[in-house]
């Protein structure tokens, strides 16, 4: 990307960093754990451009937003979706954190009756928070057994507790990868599914999900241009060409940059 689009994403991000620590969807809201999740991921991905790396990070280990992650990594969240955000976040900021209290919470959590996105976040929290590699989130039997999907966020999360790629069969991984290119439409972006509208955040899920299989969107560049298409003139990314800009939109703009530029 240009060094001025990059330049731009980041003000657009840090006009919406609160004094008293973390993000918030507009420069007027509050912080919320997903907003600081969106912000400080887009600036992590930021941080490994070389160009960029010491204004991306200065402000990592600011007192206020280390302040704001140590009380809301500590709430007893209703989702597993908002506590692996809020520990995501501490750990990218090199906040220590209670691992034991931590895998406690994720055996709670999973030896209730839990659905897909509980048990991909419960996933996450072992696998990205306390890097814990060896771990059974999901049997894998009844997964290879009952691999079907309706969209392309539950394929993603699916083949994320599937990990790795190689525990699936070639033909169903060629299957899985014709799905998810058939998800672009003529614009270059992707949809929920086949023939559906297409999202930003659709895009992000697609990608990541062929690049599970070292794959890549058949439309290569009309997929890059359809994210451009989503900047606007503040510097952050709307869902979808025109509309309004929000962190979690640039967010998921810059993961699937990253990725194209990977691929």
């Amino acid at each position: 990307m240009d060094r001025d689009i990059l330049t731009e994403i980041l003000a657009f991000v840090e006009a919406r960093r609160k004094e008293e620590g973390g993000y918030g969807a507009t420069p007027l809201l509050p912080a919320t754990v997903e907003d600081t999740y969106h912000a400080l991921c887009t600036i992590e991905v930021l941080s490994k451009i070389p160009s960029l790396r010491k204004v991306a990070a200065f402000n990592r280990h600011e007192r206020s937003l280390r302040r704001y992650l140590a009380s809301v990594s500590e709430t007893p969240w209703v989702s597993a979706r908002t506590t692996y955000q809020a520990l995501h976040c501490s750990s990218l900021t090199g906040l220590t954190l209670d691992r034991g209290q931590t895998e406690d919470y994720v055996k709670r959590r999973l030896m209730k009756p839990a659905g897909l996105a509980e048990r991909y976040y419960c996933a996450r929290i072992l696998r990205e928070v306390l890097a814990i590699r060896n771990m059974t989130v999901w049997p894998k039997a009844r997964m290879l057994r009952f691999f079907k999907w309706r969209t392309a966020r539950e394929l993603w999360m699916k083949l994320y507790l599937q990990q790795p790629e190689s525990s699936i069969e070639p033909a169903r991984q060629g299957e899985m990868v014709q799905w998810l290119q058939a998800c672009q439409n003529g614009d270059g972006g992707f949809g929920f599914l086949p023939g559906t509208t297409f999202y930003i955040e659709n895009c992000h899920t697609c990608a990541r999900a062929l690049a599970f299989f070292n794959a890549k969107p058949l439309d290569f560049e009309g997929c890059r241009r359809f994210i451009l298409a989503c900047s606007t003139r503040n510097g952050g990314f709307a869902r979808n060409p025109g509309a309004a800009p929000f962190l979690d939109a640039t967010w998921h703009a810059v993961a699937v940059l990253s990725l194209l530029e990977v691929l």
